[in-house]
């Protein structure tokens, strides 16, 4: 077992056993992390990986979960399993001291670690979107002109959506992809229009838009939905009214005037673009986050210098069923990134399938 595992698996016990609260607000710690130098050429690798035994150190002075998981067969217990994860976040750290001292190389920081407070952006990454064509749904009931203004309310939040700082990129697709992939090859739409799947590392945001009268006021419902490429979800709601206009003795195909149609929609969908900026924005504040991915040559994932990436970065496992574990930025590219484990010891084939959380060590790394 390597000195950063022993250290997770030490202070993961010691948390245990002193039953630290889960952390909220944000404290300092200073901590030190050390790693092998196993040649000349590994010098800088070296550094990296005492950073983030330092890093990792830090979380877990937070605070941590420590789970303990037996299987049993025919009345004997065949194993035996601890999960130990942190409870708190690096939020930020600055280097105290770095050295070489014979083969190890040591690292001191003193780190921020807690909870993000509500607002407060730690992280930062940028958004590839996919958008398919926003669901309308308006009530039969509802005065004629309610469909053109459903469909003003969407493409008022789509243009929003297109020229917001946490998009990277957006692609509008011709529709919802069918429940099995293996059948795009020959769906005809797919061959004639483009694939409706979201790309590997994107996120996918679906509006849906319902009007129906209720009473004398027209209900405008919107529902905002953003999956991440790490089983990630996050919802906006939105609910907003307007009261209809008198009767017309036209009923309801009675026409109205340009201007008030324009303000009813105004008032009607003012709401809705707040809603939508709320979500963007905790999306974009959040780490990048990818699922792991096992190759004849190693670990990948899809994110990469376009989703916020960069060469400094170091993956931090996030998935509930293993202990906390890291890997170091391998190779970089504009959408994608190899990772090694930063445990030598650890095969790729351990980390296949998992999720990983990736913080940018910045400065701290030359």
């Amino acid at each position: 077992m390597t000195g950063l595992t022993r250290r997770g698996l030490v202070l993961g016990t010691l948390a245990l056993a002193l039953a630290p609260p889960p952390v909220h607000a944000a404290t300092w710690v200073e901590v030190t992390g050390s790693a092998l130098i196993h040649n000349a050429a590994d010098l800088d690798a070296a550094r990296r990986r005492a950073l983030a035994d330092a890093l990792l150190s830090a979380a877990f002075a937070g605070g941590a979960l420590v789970q303990g998981h037996s299987v049993m067969a025919m009345s004997r217990m065949t194993s035996d399993l601890l999960i130990v994860r942190p409870v708190a976040r690096v939020l930020g750290f600055q280097m105290v001291s770095q050295q070489q001292s014979g083969a190890q190389w040591h690292v001191r920081i003193r780190a921020q670690v807690g909870s993000p407070a509500p607002g407060h952006c730690t992280d930062r990454r940028a958004l590839a979107l996919t958008l398919p064509p926003p669901e309308i749904h308006v009530s039969p009931q509802a005065p004629a002109w309610a469909e053109a203004l459903a469909r003003q309310v969407a493409a008022t939040l789509i243009d929003l959506t297109r020229h917001r700082p946490e998009v990277a990129e957006m692609t509008l697709i011709h529709g919802h992809p069918g429940p099995d992939p293996t059948r795009d090859a020959t769906d005809w739409r797919t061959l004639t229009q483009g694939s409706a799947r979201m790309p590997a590392g994107g996120h996918g945001l679906a509006i849906r838009v319902h009007i129906a009268p209720e009473g004398r006021a027209l209900v405008l419902r919107l529902a905002l939905h953003l999956t991440g490429p790490a089983q990630e979800n996050i919802t906006r709601d939105h609910v907003a009214q307007i009261r209809l206009p008198a009767p017309s003795v036209l009923g309801r195909a009675a026409p109205l005037a340009q201007p008030d149609r324009d303000r009813l929609a105004h008032d009607l969908g003012r709401g809705a673009v707040p809603a939508l900026q709320a979500l963007l924005q905790q999306a974009g504040c959040q780490p990048v986050r990818a699922v792991l991915v096992q190759d004849g040559n190693g670990l990948h994932a899809p994110a990469g210098r376009m989703h916020g990436l960069t060469r400094s970065a170091l993956a931090f496992t996030i998935d509930r069923d293993h202990s906390a574990e890291m890997l170091e930025v391998a190779q970089l590219s504009d959408r994608s990134v190899r990772l090694a484990p930063l445990d030598p010891t650890r095969p790729p084939a351990a980390f296949a399938g998992r999720a990983v959380r990736f913080m940018d060590t910045g400065g701290g790394l030359p």
